[in-house]
């Protein structure tokens, strides 16, 4: 299990691994702020898994540049299409360039939203106005990705992380 790390003004870090978390709180460098219901044992004591950590004092970070991927575009949209507003599945989504690829658009942050396979063909190799279709907001490139809580992986902190993470 992982432990989502906050900076001491509650900003989201990183996912640190649950050993690592624990020896943070043993240290006195962070506060548990939320734990996972199963406990770990050592020789003397029983200790909850922490699911939430706040760091005591505040950390400088440089965010680094979000790489562009077909999974962060996905995560980006909030695997939603820019079109109709629905919510799909990974194997039920694509890519649609805004301005299409035969008119210049290049395959940037910038230019790619999230689309289902219907409005895909729908828009096919026009703008959305010349469509007569709307995005539901335009693209640009993220300072930060939410987590994939949808994925198998962060399934059971979803719950615990979710008032800690941002849109």
């Amino acid at each position: 299990m992982s432990t989502l790390l906050l900076n001491a003004t509650y900003e989201p870090l990183t996912v640190i691994d649950w050993r690592k978390a624990l020896c943070l709180v043993m240290l006195g460098k962070a506060d548990a702020i939320e734990l996972y219901e199963d406990v770990v044992h050592s020789a003397n004591a029983s200790f909850a898994r922490p699911a939430v950590l706040r760091l005591r004092h505040r950390v400088r970070w440089q965010r680094k540049t979000i790489r562009f991927s077909r999974q962060h575009v996905y995560l980006r949209d909030r695997y939603m299409c820019q079109y109709c507003t629905v919510r799909k599945t990974r194997a039920d989504l694509t890519f649609d360039h805004v301005i299409p690829r035969t008119r210049g658009g290049r395959t940037n942050w910038q230019n790619i939203v999230t689309c289902c396979f219907e409005c895909n063909q729908r828009k096919a190799d026009r703008t959305p106005e010349e469509a007569g279709m709307t995005l539901v907001k335009q693209p640009y490139a993220p300072r930060w990705l939410p987590v994939d809580t949808d994925s198998e992986r962060y399934a059971a902190t979803a719950e615990l992380w979710e008032p800690y993470l941002w849109t």
